[in-house]
């Protein structure tokens, strides 16, 4: 009789253990259709949040082409430098006003800041009037762009350096040298 009992044991110890497994694989198929379905959502969040970037640049874009349209129907006749260069720093102001909209802001040093390694490039050099001048912004070649602490870009700029033999930078003109240089 003891072997008949313990067949029932273990027979009702095997359905419960195969009830078990059975709610485990209904609980890892719910599992599993939510991380599919918080997957498919992110994805979806993800293409939306996309768009509307797009959107943004491409409606900056939009504007930037239609005041060039603008700016090009005024135009009777040759421009003189100062009306060409103006028009052109009004087109530059709004295509650095539509990076902005972007989160991206555009930075310009001023000539006698401390010339910046993070936020700069240098790409020529010039001789200083002064140890004091030394290492400093003489001119700025492009703007730089910034997002936050994040360099997007660095301002390419022309660097002062303190020579002591020779002319000064008034009477001498810039002499290109190595970015390594400065």
């Amino acid at each position: 009789m003891g072997d008949v009992s313990e067949q029932i044991e273990l027979c009702s110890l095997a359905a419960e253990f195969t009830e078990a497994l059975a709610r485990q694989q209904r609980l890892a198929e719910r599992r599993e259709a939510i991380v599919t379905r918080l997957h498919d959502e992110v994805e979806r969040l993800r293409q939306g949040e996309m768009e509307a970037a797009l959107d943004l640049v491409r409606h900056s874009l939009i504007r930037l082409h239609d005041q060039i349209l603008r700016q090009a129907e005024h135009i009777d006749g040759p421009l003189g430098a100062d009306e060409l260069r103006a028009l052109l720093t009004a087109l530059a102001d709004e295509a650095a006003d539509t990076v902005a909209r972007t989160g991206v802001e555009r930075y310009v040093p001023r000539p006698g800041d401390a010339f910046d390694r993070t936020l700069q490039r240098p790409v020529d050099r010039v001789a200083a009037q002064s140890p004091e001048a030394d290492r400093t912004v003489a001119r700025v070649v492009a703007a730089g762009f910034v997002q936050g602490e994040r360099v997007v870009r660095k301002a390419d700029v022309v660097v002062c350096r303190w020579e002591p033999d020779a002319p000064p930078a008034a009477s001498s003109p810039a002499t290109p040298s190595s970015p390594a240089d400065t």
